[in-house]
C-alpha cells in the first residue's frame, strides 16, 4: 500500500532494496508490475495515497537474472599502476578520467575491464555483477587509491571495515577560496538534488528524517595557502556517501577547483577536478595492517608548483 504520492520506481526502490533502479525501470517497462490491477509499463508512473502496488517476486527475480546475463563485463586489456598486491587483494592508484565500474551505458574502458583481464578470477567477487571485486568507489574524475578483492571472502572482509568506518582514508583537495577556520568538521546530511539526478546536496537545515537524506561526516584542515584565490586542504570522510567531500567543501562556499558541478568558476582543467585520495589504512584480510601512501599526480602537482603563495 502506498503511503504517499510517489514515482513508480521510486516506490519500487525503496521497497525491493536487492535490485537497482535501473533493474527495477526495466522490469516495469517488461509488464510484471500491477497498480490497483492494472498492468503499469512507464516507470515515472505517479503514485497516489493509498494505490496498491503488486509484482510477482518470482518473475521479478527471472526478469532481473536474465538482464544480468546480457551484460558481462569483458577483460579488457590496460596499463595499471598496482601500488599492492596478494593473494587476496590488490590496490590501485586510479588515474582521473577512469570510471571505476560499467555502467550500463559505459560497459568498456573502466578499471574493472582492465583488473578481469588482469585477473579472471575477480568476476565473480562481490555483490554486483557490474562491480566484481570493487570495495569502495572513487568518481571518475578522482584519482588515487582503491581496493579491489580478489575472492568473496576477502571482499566480504574488507567490506565490513568499510561499513564500521575502520577503514583510515585521506584526500588532498585544493579549495576556491580559504576556509575561515584552519581545520573544521561538516556534518550536514547529504541527499540527492530533485532537479539532476546525478548531483547531490548538502541538508543544511535541520534534517526531515526521511530516507533520501544520509548522514555525513567530513573533517579537512589546511595544508597551505595560496593567498585568498586557493586553499590547499588534508580531507577525511568519516562516512562514504557519494560525492561526499565534494558536497561538503561547496556546502562550506569552498568548492573544489575544476569541479563545475559544485560551483566552481576558476579554471583548472577540463578533464578533471582537483581532488587525489592519497592514503589508505586497513586491516588486511590475512590480519595485519597496512597503510598506503601515493604522490599527487603529475597534472596535479604542476599545477601547483605554477601557484604563487601570495596570489
Amino acid at each position: 500500500m502506498v503511503e504517499q504520492s510517489n514515482r513508480l520506481d521510486k516506490f519500487l526502490a525503496a521497497e525491493i532494496k536487492e535490485f537497482s533502479r535501473t533493474q527495477l525501470q526495466k522490469a516495469v517497462q517488461s509488464g510484471v508490475v500491477k497498480v490497483n490491477g492494472n498492468f503499469v509499463t512507464k516507470p515515472g508512473f505517479k503514485l497516489r495515497k493509498n494505490d496498491r502496488v503488486t509484482v510477482s517476486k518470482e518473475k521479478l527475480i527471472s526478469l532481473i537474472s536474465g538482464q544480468k546475463k546480457k551484460f558481462v563485463v569483458e577483460p579488457e586489456e590496460m596499463p595499471l599502476n598496482i601500488v599492492y598486491e596478494d593473494d587476496d587483494i590488490l590496490v590501485v592508484n586510479k588515474q582521473a578520467g577512469l570510471l571505476v565500474h560499467p555502467t550500463l551505458k559505459h560497459l568498456r574502458h573502466t578499471l574493472v575491464n582492465g583488473l578481469v583481464f588482469r585477473h579472471p578470477e575477480i568476476i565473480n567477487v562481490g555483490e554486483n555483477h557490474l562491480r566484481p571485486g570493487i570495495v569502495h568507489r572513487l568518481d571518475k574524475n578522482t584519482s588515487g587509491l582503491l581496493i579491489a578483492a580478489k575472492n568473496q571472502k576477502s571482499f566480504l572482509f574488507v567490506k565490513e571495515q568499510f561499513l564500521k568506518r575502520q577503514v583510515e582514508k585521506k584526500y588532498l583537495a585544493l579549495v576556491e577560496g580559504v576556509p575561515k577556520n584552519k581545520k573544521g568538521t561538516i556534518k550536514y546530511p547529504i541527499k540527492p538534488s530533485k532537479h539532476y539526478r546525478l548531483k547531490k546536496i548538502a541538508v543544511k537545515k535541520e534534517s526531515s528524517g526521511k530516507k533520501s537524506e544520509r548522514l555525513a561526516e567530513t573533517n579537512y584542515k589546511i595544508i597551505k595557502t595560496f593567498g585568498a584565490k586557493f586553499a590547499l586542504l588534508e580531507v577525511e570522510p568519516k562516512t562514504g556517501r557519494t560525492h561526499q567531500i565534494r558536497v561538503h567543501l561547496a556546502s562550506i562556499g569552498h568548492p573544489i577547483a575544476g569541479d563545475a558541478l559544485y560551483g566552481a568558476k576558476n579554471e583548472f582543467s577540463e578533464k578533471r577536478h582537483f581532488l587525489h585520495a592519497y592514503y589508505l589504512k586497513f586491516i588486511l584480510p590475512n590480519g595485519s595492517p597496512i597503510a598506503l601512501e601515493t604522490d599527487l599526480p603529475e597534472d596535479l602537482r604542476k599545477f601547483l608548483e605554477g601557484l604563487n603563495p601570495q596570489q
